[in-house]
């Protein structure tokens, strides 16, 4: 017995010895649940879900934010964001960040991204090759990069597709999903509007997983499939009120699967808290390199027994995304805890959100009086300066249950787990905003940008006179 388990250890560390190749992909607004694999009741994912199958579901894997720029950041460093120094909407990289595609270059890895950048400039000199383009190329894009990589070269490839990210394109496939076949999630009230947008929203995430297919049938005929570590995640939920931006897990829940047979076993469940914090420390492990970082660590052990424990908790922070915001939350596995910083404003949605035909179906819904309490308080003000959920009875986090005194002692632990969350991670608070009219770094208030003349022609209420 005991030269069998010294033999499968060396065999596992010699598989590990030679550089394994990493594979990337991250979707652009996808939902915690929007894959086959995870049970959506519509979506059809084969490609995408084929990763789950030939290697481990991670059933409870989160974000550190729920905005697009800051939460590739805070992924492809392993830091959170405001460790980062770009934890805002668009704010760039600072050169003094290390990427995993920098800390691979020092071993002589090819790097290559693909599809949306939204790193800033400085990061563009640690990869060798760049290829930004729209939703409908990243299969041609990224099956050329693959074709024309270096061969003798291990690589990472950054496949960053746009889909299913707003505008979604009519024609983004064949067979187009039916409104009344959606899934409503219900912190959104059910209106034809809304249905017809999340149809759309569903066949841009099947052009992504059709480009999933295309770009792993490419890694197969190159002989390049078991030798590369594949990752699908998402960078925030659903670009639909209440779910991107927010720190519920409609926000921050991500879909996370991982493929790599000589380390992760097959068909496998992950149930415990992960956090993606600790992505890149664990793949820089696999690929026997040092690095630094404040908020990850490497999680290998989860990557290769889906009985190893994960954290205790994770943590996630919301900032400037179209307008301003702080809040913080802790999720452990079975209570969320959000704490909003400007509990004076209401909960929101971001810009593309406002401008949606969606947000025209949500405010027709409320002038006719068909909005739940819970679909409400996306615009209720002054909200809780801290909301508790018990997630084991509210998975969708709806009904706030802090104060209350059955919960008192999990609320009062959870208030210490986020207080010495933020004095870890040296997490401050941002000045505040400027009084004629612009934030601390120059940016207009949301009432200064056009699209605000959109949400006040579609019914919406004027929220920002206090700042």
């Amino acid at each position: 017995m005991y030269f069998r388990v010294l033999w499968a250890c060396l065999a596992l560390a010699g598989a590990l010895s030679a550089a394994p190749n990493f594979l990337i992909f991250i979707a652009d607004d996808l939902g915690e649940g929007d894959l086959s694999i995870y049970g959506h009741p519509v979506l059809e994912t084969p490609n995408i879900d084929r990763i789950g199958r030939e290697g481990m579901v991670f059933d409870r894997a989160f974000l550190t934010i729920s905005s697009c720029s800051p939460s590739r950041t805070s992924i492809l460093t392993g830091r959170y964001p405001h460790n980062t120094h770009a934890e805002d909407l668009h704010l760039p990289l600072p050169a003094d960040q290390v990427t995993f595609a920098r800390a691979l270059h020092a071993k002589g890895y090819h790097s290559a991204a693909i599809g949306k950048w939204h790193l800033g400039e400085a990061e563009r000199a640690h990869w060798d090759a760049i290829a930004e383009c729209s939703g409908a190329e990243t299969a041609n894009k990224a099956v050329a990069q693959l074709r024309s990589r270096p061969k003798d070269k291990p690589f990472f490839f950054w496949v960053a597709s746009k889909d299913p990210h707003r505008p979604f394109d009519k024609d983004a496939i064949a067979q187009p999903h039916r409104p009344e076949d959606v899934h409503l999630p219900p912190y959104l009230p059910d209106h034809p509007l809304i249905r017809e947008d999340i149809a759309r929203y569903y066949d841009e995430a099947t052009r992504f997983d059709n480009h999933v297919g295309e770009i792993l049938a490419e890694l197969e005929a190159q002989g390049a499939l078991d030798d590369t570590v594949i990752v699908f995640l998402s960078d925030n939920g659903m670009p639909f009120p209440r779910a991107k931006t927010t720190l519920y897990d409609a926000g921050i829940h991500t879909p996370f699967l991982v493929r790599y047979p000589p380390l992760v076993p097959k068909g496998k469940l992950q149930g415990n808290l992960f956090s993606v914090v600790d992505l890149i420390p664990t793949l820089l492990e696999i690929a026997g390199v040092a690095s630094k970082t404040i908020g990850g660590s490497s999680q290998l052990e989860m990557f290769r027994n889906p009985e190893a424990a994960g954290r205790e908790a994770v943590y996630a922070e919301a900032n400037w995304h179209d307008f301003e915001q702080f809040t913080r939350a802790v999720r452990t596995e079975r209570y969320l805890l959000v704490r909003n910083y400007y509990w004076q404003k209401p909960l929101w949605a971001s810009v593309d959100a406002v401008n949606s035909i969606t947000w025209r179906g949500f405010m027709a819904a409320l002038r006719a009086g068909d909005t739940t309490p819970a679909q409400r308080f996306l615009l209720q003000e002054p909200r809780p300066f801290e909301e508790f959920y018990d997630l084991q009875v509210d998975p969708s986090s709806l009904e706030n249950v802090a104060g209350r005194p059955r919960y008192e002692a999990e609320y009062n632990r959870h208030r210490i787990l986020l207080d010495n969350w933020r004095v870890e991670t040296a997490d401050k608070m941002p000045q505040e905003p400027r009084p004629d009219g612009w934030t601390r770094d120059g940016r207009p208030l949301p009432h200064n940008q056009p699209w605000y003349d959109n949400f006040i022609k579609a019914g919406g209420r004027n929220n920002f006179e206090t700042f």
